[in-house]
């Protein structure tokens, strides 16, 4: 009697499990906690509504930042010596000249100089005593003094001549003799001279210092 083979026979399959999908999970995610913290006071600023882009960019950018004196001073300085390196030798040595002649006269050099005044025109005495001598002369066993003198008219017109006074001064100051000289003659012409001549007795010691004016004018000797 024949059997079937089919019922030993084993069945070979591959069974494979179903894949599990997969779960996105979430987690929370925890922050380090703070251990030290500094908080800043921000000063509040108006909010400024700029429109577009691009005023927004040019606000943004930058400020330039502020030259400093010395920087300035500095880049004049190189911008001169760039302007002297360019002159001629003749042009550099009038510039040196010049300046050191501003620094000369800035320095005190105007009271160095002689500062001219205005004259003042004094009044212009018509007549005038000069060419005076005092000669010292022995007559008949008296000492005498000379005096010989020139009285100049000055002015343009003719001028009477007033008596001449003379006063002798001893070495202290202190006044000892006084007399009165008369003119040889009345009056001078214009651009003249005339001269005279007067005898002093001599109050002794040594020479006197003697003065000469005229008595009503009060015109000195010169």
């Amino acid at each position: 009697m024949f059997r079937s083979s089919r019922r030993n026979a084993t069945l070979d399959l591959d069974l494979l499990m179903p894949e599990t999908p997969l779960r996105q999970t979430w987690r929370t995610r925890h922050d380090p906690d703070i251990v030290d913290a500094e908080f800043v006071t921000i000063k509040e600023t108006s909010f400024r509504d700029y429109g577009n882009d691009n005023r927004r960019t040019d606000y943004q950018q930058a400020a330039p930042k502020a030259v400093s004196a010395f920087s300035a001073l500095r880049s004049f300085i190189n911008w001169i010596d760039k302007k002297l390196s360019g002159l001629s030798i003749d042009g550099y040595s009038a510039i040196v000249a010049a300046a050191v002649v501003s620094v000369f006269l800035l320095s005190g050099g105007f009271t160095m100089m002689p500062i001219e005044k205005a004259a003042v025109v004094a009044p212009i005495d018509p007549l005038v005593i000069s060419h005076l001598s005092f000669v010292p002369q022995d007559a008949g066993g008296m000492e005498v003094l000379v005096i010989n003198g020139i009285v100049e008219n000055k002015s343009d017109r003719v001028q009477k001549i007033p008596a001449i006074r003379a006063d002798l001064f001893a070495a202290d100051g202190e006044k000892v003799a006084s007399m009165v000289i008369e003119p040889p003659v009345s009056e001078i012409d214009r651009g003249s001279s005339q001269g005279f001549s007067a005898k002093f007795r001599h109050p002794g010691g040594k020479t006197p210092e003697i003065k000469l004016s005229f008595a009503k004018t009060g015109v000195s000797e010169r």
